[in-house]
Parts: C-alpha cells; sequence; structure tokens
C-alpha cells in the first residue's frame, strides 16, 4: 500500500466527509431525540394519519404499529440513516477511484514507481477508513440518544449492545456501496456528477426496500441491499441472518475484485 496516496486521498475527502459525517449525526438526532417523543406522545393522532396512509405507501417508508416504540422507531429510522451512508459511500468510491479521469491526471499517476495494484489497494483503504469513522461518529450518536431514554420502558427493553449492534449495519451498507462506487468509476470512461450517480444508487436501494413488504415476497430482498442487514434480527435476537450477511461480502468482494483487475488492467485511454 502507498501510505501517501492513501494520506492524498483522505485529505481530499475530508471536508466530504465531515460535512456528511454532520449530516448524518444531525439526522440521527432528529430522529432520535427530537422525532420520537412527538411520536410517542402523540400516539393517538399519529395513528390516524397513519391509517390515511395507502398500504403501498406505508409499506415504502417503513411505516407501522411498531413505530410507538424505540426500537419500532429506531427501525423506520434506520432506512434513511442507511440512505444517507450508501450515498456517502458511493460518491467516497466515485471520487477516491474516478479522481485522475476527472483531472485527466491518469498517465501521470500510473508513471509513478508503485504498482496499480498497490494504488488501488491504497485508495480502498482510504474509502474503509471513512467509513470507520462515520460509522463510529453514528454509533457513539445512537448511545448518546439511548441514554436520554433510561426511564422509557420501550427503550430499556432493548439492551444497548443489541442497539449498538442494528447500528453497526451501516459499517455494512458502507462497504458494499464503496464497492459499487469503485466499480462504476472504473469501469466509466467518464464521471460527469459524483453526487448524482451516487444518489440515484442510494434512493434506488431505498426504493428497493418495499417490494418484500408490499409484495409479501421475502425472495425480492436478494435484490434490496438495505435489507440484508436485518434490523429487526439484530435487536431482536442479537445477530443478523447469516445468509444475508454472506450474500453482501459476496456482492461487495465481487466488485472490489472486478475493479481491482480492471484497475490493473486498463490502458489509459480506457480508464
Amino acid at each position: 500500500m502507498n501510505v501517501n496516496v492513501y494520506g492524498f486521498e483522505l485529505k481530499s475527502q475530508l471536508r466530504v466527509f465531515l460535512a456528511g459525517t454532520v449530516i448524518l449525526i444531525g439526522t440521527a438526532l432528529l430522529f432520535l431525540v427530537g422525532a420520537y417523543p412527538i411520536y410517542r406522545d402523540s400516539k393517538a393522532d399519529v395513528e390516524k394519519v397513519i391509517d390515511g396512509f395507502p398500504p403501498q405507501f406505508a409499506a415504502l417508508f417503513g411505516v407501522n404499529d411498531n413505530i410507538f416504540s424505540f426500537g419500532g422507531f429506531y427501525r423506520f429510522s434506520s432506512l434513511y440513516f442507511m440512505l444517507i451512508m450508501a450515498i456517502m459511500s458511493c460518491a467516497w468510491g466515485l471520487a477516491i477511484f474516478g479522481r485522475e479521469k476527472r483531472s485527466k491526471t491518469i498517465d501521470f499517476l500510473f508513471v509513478m514507481p508503485t504498482s496499480r495494484i498497490s494504488l488501488y489497494l491504497s485508495k480502498l483503504a482510504a474509502g474503509c477508513t471513512l467509513i470507520a469513522g462515520a460509522g463510529a461518529a453514528f454509533l457513539l450518536t445512537v448511545a448518546f440518544s439511548y441514554d436520554r431514554y433510561r426511564d422509557d420502558p420501550t427503550a430499556t427493553a432493548i439492551p444497548l449492545p443489541r442497539l449498538l449492534l442494528a447500528a453497526a449495519s451501516l459499517f455494512g451498507v458502507g462497504i458494499v456501496f464503496l464497492s459499487f462506487g469503485a466499480l462504476t468509476a472504473v469501469l466509466l470512461r467518464r464521471i460527469r456528477s459524483v453526487s448524482g450517480i451516487a444518489t440515484a444508487y442510494g434512493v434506488l436501494a431505498f426504493m428497493l426496500v418495499s417490494l418484500p413488504e408490499m409484495t409479501g415476497e421475502d425472495a425480492y430482498r436478494i435484490v434490496a441491499p438495505f435489507t440484508w442487514f436485518n434490523i429487526d434480527e439484530a435487536m431482536n435476537h442479537g445477530h443478523y441472518e447469516a445468509g444475508y450477511l454472506i450474500l453482501a461480502a459476496v456482492v461487495a468482494l465481487a466488485c472490489l475484485t472486478a475493479s481491482a483487475i480492471a484497475y490493473a488492467r486498463g490502458d489509459v485511454e480506457g480508464l
């Protein structure tokens, strides 16, 4: 691994990382500290609103009767946390692995006295570090939010370790979407908009969550990356579903391997 490339990528993404992490933490506080008490204390009024939702709309946004418990509200909120992390991680993958294409300096990068795989691994390590940093900040925010509800039986019914395990799903989502961004950056000849592509990936994944809930067919979870990390399973049983974790790992490894091969073998013009 090339330490200079690793450090350069971290420094280049620092401002975006800080902005994205602030948005993630702010959203978590808005939902868990700001909105949850309002939903809990206005149950009758909120139920009337929920009853007026079409079933498809409610399924799309994860709205159900369980939203009045802390665990249920976290499950509802987690889709938005995953959306933010997915967009950020995909954008980091696109920006880090597509930087030289956008600046048209890839020929200079590839004449450096280091292998392409070393360059690739340095960039990948930088992306993983960003995900780890944002994920750690999110875990601290969730722990802080949980601590505010010591007298709430619906919150204390969920042990903090299980809640943090559920919150750790953002690490998995981040790695999967980093791999999507890396593969897209390597394969595309020109990257016109990092934010546009990353947002498209995130919104598509968000919408796919509704497929298994609206159809009742669990098989649709295969094409819905957010559902590979089952929040209910983590909070209720203290673990994730092994099959879907393996699926997430296989998809991420396949994308990263394919992007590494393309990065190492592609000519300057093609990259």
